[in-house]
C-alpha cells in the first residue's frame, strides 16, 4: 500500500512538474526566439537576405544579397551569393520584390542542386542562371526575365 501511494505521488509529482514546465515555454516564447536568432544568427534561411530594386536609364533591376543554400555536394557546404535580376519592365521587377521569399527560395533550390565543381566554368554559370530564369519564369508567367548576374558569389 505504501509502495503504490509512492508511485501515485511520484507520477503526480512529474505531471506537476511537465505542467509547470510547458507553462514557462509558452509565457517565454518571443524572448525564446530571440535568444535562438542571437545565438545562432537566423531564424530560417530567408530573413536576412536584402532585396532591392534600380531602376535608371530604362533598365529593370531586383538585386537579391545575402542569400544562402546548401551545395548539391552532398558535404557540409554552402554557396552565399549576390543575384541581381533584369527584367524586360518594372511590373516584372516590382512582382519580383513583392515575391522575393517565393523567388528567394527557386533561385536556392536550383543552386543547391549544383556542387561547386559543377560551377567553375563561366558556361557552367550560364546554364544555372538559365534554369534559374526558366523556374521562375515557369512559377510566375508574367514575370519577364532578360538575364541574370551573379554579382558575388562565395562557398565554403
Amino acid at each position: 500500500m505504501i509502495m503504490k501511494a509512492k508511485t501515485v505521488f511520484a507520477g503526480l509529482l512529474l505531471l506537476v512538474i511537465m505542467i509547470i514546465f510547458a507553462f514557462g515555454i509558452y509565457y517565454m516564447k518571443d524572448d525564446l526566439g530571440m535568444k535562438i536568432g542571437k545565438s545562432v544568427g537566423n531564424k530560417n534561411a530567408f530573413q536576412d537576405y536584402k532585396v532591392d530594386t534600380k531602376f535608371q536609364d530604362g533598365s529593370f533591376r531586383v538585386e537579391m544579397r545575402d542569400l544562402v543554400t546548401s551545395t548539391g555536394s552532398g558535404k557540409k557546404e554552402y554557396y552565399r551569393y549576390d543575384i541581381m535580376v533584369e527584367t524586360a519592365d518594372k511590373s516584372s521587377a516590382k512582382r519580383i520584390k513583392k515575391l522575393s521569399p517565393q523567388v528567394a527560395a527557386i533561385l536556392n533550390s536550383v543552386m543547391s542542386t549544383f556542387p561547386p565543381d559543377k560551377l567553375s566554368t563561366e558556361h557552367q554559370r550560364n546554364r544555372v542562371k538559365q534554369l534559374m530564369a526558366e523556374k521562375i519564369t515557369e512559377t510566375y508567367p508574367e514575370i519577364k526575365i532578360k538575364d541574370l548576374y551573379f554579382t558575388n558569389y562565395v562557398y565554403n
